[in-house]
């Protein structure tokens, strides 16, 4: 009885359909139009997660801070090869997949040896440890321990001369330490935190033999390396908040707080806090158009303190005893800024609106000034985004504290002078994108400087080895391009240059350790995932070093000038496998004996060779 019920209904069917070809779909098909294709595909499935089988690595950069400029920092990443995807279906069952557990790197041990040839006795190593959790939908934390340690001798003594190009031996150290997490609350909000230690240690080592006798009459056997060296400490505690609501009718938020302390070896001190918040709220404008209104506030606080000093021998060696004594000082310094401002699409072009009103009590602890300064912005794009325009003006405080100060040029002064810049850029910067793998950018920045920071020769101290900012009222305009190209992962090029232009400048005040004229040549190509070769390239122009003041005209004389430099690096890695790999690393391939400094030569050559290796984990 089943089996004739059965057939009944089959038959009618047929019936039905030869009326209505369309009524037994499986879907219905509201256009009217038929997808009749079909694909058979036969073969293994072996799944791997995009992202995750990259390394996060740095590779090794010689951190002596001589010649860091020329040697731009090597990076790569590590592409998994997807094996294709196929699966097989039959009627309206689901694919069936089959696969072991993935394979995670959240870490890696990255450890070299560097050497520079000028001493044979003298290895460089290097060691860069990073653990990550692996992945979670709410929450993330890590660690990364770096040390890398930098020895080498800068010309060849002979004991029976006092020679004006032996600059004795140099260590130069950084060893940070950074612990960081991140934790998803309720899919709304994103909270994060980072605790990071980073030390320094080095020598002033900007004087010859002759030098040292000429003006002190001792011989580097009368001294010791603690008369000269430096150390720079600084920890910072960081935490941040941000909202992860994504609808623009609603409030959100993003706030970050960070305290820090840094110390040097010459009791100098500094206190720091940085707060940087901001809410924002979208609401429509001119009926079809959304809007987001900001209002951001930016405080900064320094808490500086310098200890007066009972001898001279508490200072870097030579300072001139017939000079006074540093003061001893404890100074508050504030920077406070308000910036309200609004984005739009209107027209098809994109506004950025606003204003910052600033209040500065960094150069004069004594009293405030007020700024206000401008923040608009204009974006418009062409040929289907193929060309992009912004131009804009743009106003910002730059505190240059002692911390960033060292960080620009570590054979500064203890306590050195502090003064925040003003910076109003009026700028515009053109993007062409021939295509997905080829880009050009053009820019022009005319900058609107107030206290701009360089860089001169302390005369307190007679071995002319230690600097002092200053700072200088003026104007630069900023000239560059940039060509890149990227085929993938397999090749990445960009060459690019700067030229600047200085104007408005004081005739009595010359700007040292100024490169009027840049440019580079960066190149990394990964051949198979097998090897991955790096090239780096660097120009830096001539620039005056050091001056006098005619005390006739009270004009200053250029009487030391740096000549132009060209710095060239190489790195390649062979990746025996997704958890091993080999890298050599060459700097100073022109074997070029160059100053960024006066009277601070940088190494000749440096080679070194290392490792990476991670252990895989299962999830």
């Amino acid at each position: 009885m089943k089996s004739t019920h059965n057939t009944i209904l089959f038959v009618a069917c047929l019936a039905f359909s030869a009326i209505h070809p369309l009524s037994l779909m499986a879907q219905s098909d509201t256009t009217k139009s038929q997808y009749s294709e079909s694909v058979i595909v036969v073969g293994d499935y072996n799944p791997v997660l995009d992202g995750v089988g990259e390394k996060v690595n740095e590779a090794p950069a010689v951190n002596e801070n001589a010649d860091a400029e020329l040697q731009p920092s090597f990076s790569y990443s590590i592409t998994p090869i997807r094996i294709s995807t196929l699966t097989a279906t039959s009627g309206l069952k689901a694919a069936k997949v089959v696969a072991s557990p993935t394979k995670l790197y959240n870490n890696y041990l990255r450890f070299g040896l560097g050497h520079d040839f000028a001493s044979f006795v003298d290895f460089n190593p290097l060691v860069d440890l990073y653990y990550t959790s692996t992945r979670h939908d709410n929450y993330s934390y890590g660690a990364r321990l770096y040390h890398q340690t930098d020895i080498t001798t800068f010309g060849k003594k002979d004991d029976l001369l006092l020679l004006p190009d032996y600059y004795g031996r140099d260590r130069h150290t950084n060893t940070s330490l950074d612990l960081f997490g991140k934790y998803i609350l309720n899919k709304k909000h994103l909270i994060s935190a980072n605790l990071l230690f980073d030390r320094e240690y080095g020598r002033y080592y900007g004087f010859s033999d002759s030098m040292l006798f000429a003006t002190k009459t001792l011989t580097r056997d009368d001294i010791s390396f603690s008369d000269y060296a430096f150390a720079y400490n600084n920890v910072a505690l960081g935490f941040g908040a941000q909202s992860l609501n994504t609808d623009v009718n609603k409030l959100g938020y993003d706030a970050s707080l960070s305290m820090a302390d840094f110390w040097s070896r010459y009791d100098n001190s500094q206190l720091s806090l940085d707060f940087d918040g901001a809410i924002h709220y979208g609401f429509p404008m001119f009926s079809k158009y959304k809007a987001v209104a900001y209002l951001r506030t930016h405080w900064q606080a320094f808490k500086q303190k310098s200890d007066a000093v009972e001898e001279f021998s508490s200072l870097p060696l030579g300072y001139d005893t017939l000079l006074p004594l540093p003061d001893q000082f404890s100074l508050g310094r504030h920077l406070f800024s308000l910036n309200p401002y609004v984005d739009f699409l209107f027209n098809g072009f994109k506004f950025h609106a606003g204003l910052i009103l600033g209040f500065n009590a960094y150069d004069d602890t004594a009293a405030t000034t007020h700024n206000l300064l401008p923040d608009i912005a204009v974006t418009k794009t062409f040929s289907n985004n193929a060309i992009s325009l912004t131009a804009g003006f743009k106003g910002d405080y730059n505190a240059n504290d002692w911390n960033s100060i060292r960080l620009q040029n570590p054979y500064v002064a203890p306590a050195p002078n502090s003064l925040a810049t003003v910076d109003n850029n009026l700028y515009a910067h053109l993007r062409f994108n021939f295509s997905k793998k080829l880009q050009l950018n053009v820019t022009v920045d005319n900058h609107f400087l107030d206290n701009k920071m360089f860089f001169q020769l302390d005369p307190r101290y007679s071995l002319r080895n230690v600097f002092q900012p200053y700072y200088v009222n003026l104007s630069i305009l900023e000239l560059g391009t940039e060509f890149s190209f990227v085929n993938d992962e397999m090749l990445r090029l960009s060459l690019g240059c700067e030229y600047n232009v200085d104007y408005n400048v004081p005739d009595n005040i010359p700007l040292l350790y100024n490169n009027h004229f840049t440019a580079f040549l960066n190149a990394d190509v990964n051949y198979k995932n097998k090897w991955i070769f790096s090239l780096q390239t660097l120009f830096l122009s001539s620039c005056d070093a050091d001056y006098v003041i005619n005390p006739v005209t009270n004009l200053p004389t250029i009487t030391a000038t740096l000549p132009a430099r060209f710095g060239v690096s190489f790195e390649t890695e062979y990746m025996y496998s997704r958890a091993l790999s080999f890298f050599a690393k060459l700097d100073n391939l022109t074997f070029q004996r160059y100053f960024l400094w006066a009277n601070y030569p940088a190494q000749r050559f440096n080679a070194m060779l290392g490792l990476t290796y991670t252990i895989p984990t299962r999830k």
